[in-house]
């Protein structure tokens, strides 16, 4: 009998023991299903963050093909070979005013205007899109607010993000090492007045809320060369080959983008014009296939005169 006893007690004790074991794997499950949901989540919004990437910068890529003839920079090349097609980029964006480009970088981009507002284009691209609250918001390169939108102003400002994978305006950042800088000094800016050769003569790291760097127009002659000098004077670079004294600078271009450490200061390259093509002379000129008239070259360089200045 007690041998029978044995055998009935065995099934009672297995019974215990699993629902001991289920209730030690109960919350281990709960932990194992928190963290795949957590995983899951995660990879979705980095598979999301580099979509936005892509496609911020595919948005880009199309405008180029559609509206910008790049220039055979190996063959070599003069302001008049840029062909930019205005009207294109005006069914896209009627508030375009110029277009950037550096070679041998990505800064090839459209540049957009909105009177007295900056912050529009920091969450809208050139076509006016935006990616919302998350995603990577490539927004959209422009003349600042303050500036008339024909670059007719003594120091000109344009914004641009800098991208963590190095599109938009990052290069401006990189280019606090002095061989960078001093490897890219010249600057193409297309307008539909003209096109601008402009070259690098500073590079300031200034705090994000600084409010003396925008400032378009001067009283006097004097004042605006100060500004120059004071550009100069803070520069973290030192230009090779050199540059012109800041009371010969006529003209300033200012291409500014935070500086990627917790966006509160800036990088600000600044430009000088080292030459201006009229859009008359250059849908004219010889390499277009035109002749370009005694009237037209009088007319070039009154243009030139004034834009410098």
């Amino acid at each position: 009998m007690a041998r029978g006893h044995r055998n009935d007690a065995a099934p009672v004790d297995g019974a215990a023991g699993g629902r001991t074991r289920k209730k030690r794997r109960g919350p281990w499950r709960v932990v194992f299903w928190l963290a795949l949901v957590v995983l899951v989540g995660s990879l979705s919004v980095l598979g999301y963050l580099f979509y936005t990437y892509w496609n911020g910068q595919k948005a880009y890529d199309d405008i180029v093909e559609v509206a910008f003839q790049e220039p055979d920079v190996e063959r070599g090349f003069t302001l008049a070979d840029f062909e930019v097609d205005w009207e294109a980029l005006r069914a896209i964006n009627p508030e375009v005013v110029g277009w950037v480009y550096i070679p041998g970088t990505v800064i090839n981009y459209p540049v957009a205007h909105r009177a007295g507002d900056d912050q529009y284009y920091l969450k809208h691209n050139f076509a006016n899109s935006s990616t919302g609250e998350f995603g990577a918001e490539y927004g959209c390169i422009m003349l600042s607010g303050e500036n008339n939108p024909d670059f007719t102003d003594e120091v000109n400002v344009i914004y641009g993000h800098n991208m963590r994978n190095g599109s938009m305006f990052a290069f401006f950042n990189q280019m606090k090492d002095n061989a960078v800088f001093n490897d890219h000094r010249t600057v193409y800016l297309l307008t539909p007045e003209g096109n601008y050769a402009l070259t690098t003569f500073a590079l300031d790291h200034v705090p994000g809320t600084s409010t003396d760097i925008v400032q378009p127009t001067f009283p006097t002659p004097e004042e605006f060369h100060a500004y120059v000098q004071a550009r100069i004077d803070q520069s973290i670079v030192t230009p090779d080959p050199g540059i012109p004294a800041a009371d010969e600078i006529e003209k300033v271009f200012a291409f500014s983008t935070c500086d990627g450490a917790n966006n509160k200061n800036r990088y600000i390259t600044f430009c000088y014009v080292e030459e201006f093509l009229p859009a008359s002379i250059a849908q004219a000129a010889p390499s277009l296939g035109g002749e370009v008239s005694g009237d037209d070259v009088a007319a070039a360089n009154e243009a030139s005169a004034e834009r410098v200045s």
